[in-house]
């Protein structure tokens, strides 16, 4: 289901993050920026050591932050480390606020217009899919009124049917419906 919010296309997509042709995609990171377990090391795999590396040569990451690399051999564009796990792989829920912050604040001074999300750290111990996937749509909506039409399309997008269903019900509860184009 597709949704619109000031000028702004949402959905909640079951599938593969790395396949979306995206200006960034965003993913959970500790301080040390290791692409090392979960979906960052699927994504590492995939994007080839030069994502690893450069993201390496950021480091440390601060928490609450959001680090921005190269893409590598994925679809998007670019990729945000939100760093908002601990270095024992504990997630906290006020680093993934201030994390998904800043990937808008960045994405919107470099101009991005499509970015896509999973149920970022909703895997990690300290965090829920249900509350991972509150902030991650609470900080896309305020994002998206603090600058309307700024960003062209928002995806939240996961593998896993527990985050899939709470993403959906949280843009069916919080939008609406986009509306449908007649054929001529």
């Amino acid at each position: 289901m597709k949704y619109e919010h000031n000028g702004t296309g949402f959905e909640a997509v079951f599938g593969k993050i790395e396949a979306l042709a995206y200006d960034a995609i965003a993913l959970p990171a500790s301080p040390s920026l290791r692409m090392d377990c979960g979906i960052t090391a699927k994504i590492a795999a995939l994007a080839g050591e030069a994502v690893s590396a450069e993201a390496l040569q950021q480091a440390p990451g601060r928490l609450g932050d959001a680090v921005l690399t190269g893409a590598g051999d994925i679809a998007a564009g670019k990729i945000f480390h939100c760093v908002m796990l601990g270095e024992d792989k504990q997630a906290d829920p006020q680093n993934l606020d201030r994390s998904v912050a800043a990937v808008f604040e960045k994405a919107k001074t470099l101009g991005f217009k499509k970015l896509a999300f999973p149920a970022i750290g909703a895997s990690f111990p300290g965090l829920d899919p249900k509350t991972a996937t509150e902030i991650i749509v609470a900080q896309a909506l305020k994002a998206v009124d603090e600058a309307p039409a700024c960003f062209t399309h928002l995806c939240f997008i996961v593998c896993d049917s527990a985050p899939y269903m709470y993403f959906k019900k949280i843009l069916k509860r919080k939008l609406r419906k986009k509306p449908r184009r007649e054929n001529p």
